[in-house]
């Protein structure tokens, strides 16, 4: 199942001409403003290319005097839209050391373990307050693709969950509970107290969550997911 929001898709065009120029040029550093505004577009068009911001982070290890931490932080973004797939992780390890305290790496970086923590609250929280990207929950896609990733885990973690927590989880709270249980065929009971997420019985890693969310629940199903 595609856990991602939904990506308009990127011209073939587009495709082939940033492939071509990384065959090309494949340890070039000439390339690296073409490659620089491909993640650019990729934010504004909500479009993702992780071949090409790979490829970047790679041309910035090998010229570190080119490496600009503003576009590491969108790479590192676009990545964090992926989750649970692995995409952030693979581009972290590329990232060189000393740029991993640098802003907005730092932020990003807090964010993911907020969100690879599932320490959901204060991730919405943080992404609301912090500083180095003003406008990042108004970036196309991001606020679905984490609403997404939650409940990818809570789904594939718990057959049931207090109301009151689900509503922690989510940034508009009630709002999204509801809207997420007519499109989820989710139902109600404990006089609307708990919400039924799985309609069948629940196999060998699903538990209850009606009492609270548990983080080691959360780490034995993140494994299968990426």
């Amino acid at each position: 199942e595609n856990i991602t929001p939904k990506l308009r898709a990127m011209s073939a065009d587009s495709v082939a001409k940033i492939n071509a120029a990384i065959e090309e040029k494949i340890s070039d550093a000439s390339i690296i403003p073409q490659l620089e505004a491909h993640v650019d577009d990729q934010l504004d068009k909500n479009t993702y290319n992780f071949k090409a911001n790979r490829h970047l982070l790679k041309l910035y290890k090998f010229h570190p005097q080119a490496a600009k931490p503003e576009v590491v932080g969108k790479i590192l973004i676009k990545a964090l839209m992926q989750l649970p797939t692995s995409d952030y992780i693979s581009c972290l390890y590329l990232i060189n050391s000393e740029h991993h305290n640098v802003q907005p790496v730092r932020t990003i970086r807090k964010l993911a373990t907020l969100l690879e923590s599932f320490d959901i609250e204060n991730f919405w929280k943080a992404a609301e307050e912090q500083k180095e990207f003003p406008k990042l929950t108004e970036i196309e896609g991001f606020c679905q693709s984490v609403e997404n990733f939650v409940v990818t885990i809570l789904e594939s973690t718990y057959c049931d969950i207090e109301v009151s927590t689900l509503e922690t989880l989510l940034r508009n709270g009630s709002k999204d509970a509801e809207r997420l249980q007519k499109e989820k065929g989710w139902s109600l009971t404990n006089g609307g107290k708990t919400m039924v997420l799985s309609k069948r019985e629940a196999p060998g890693m699903q538990v209850s969550g009606s009492q609270k969310i548990v983080l080691a629940q959360v780490g034995k199903v993140l494994p299968f997911l990426q």
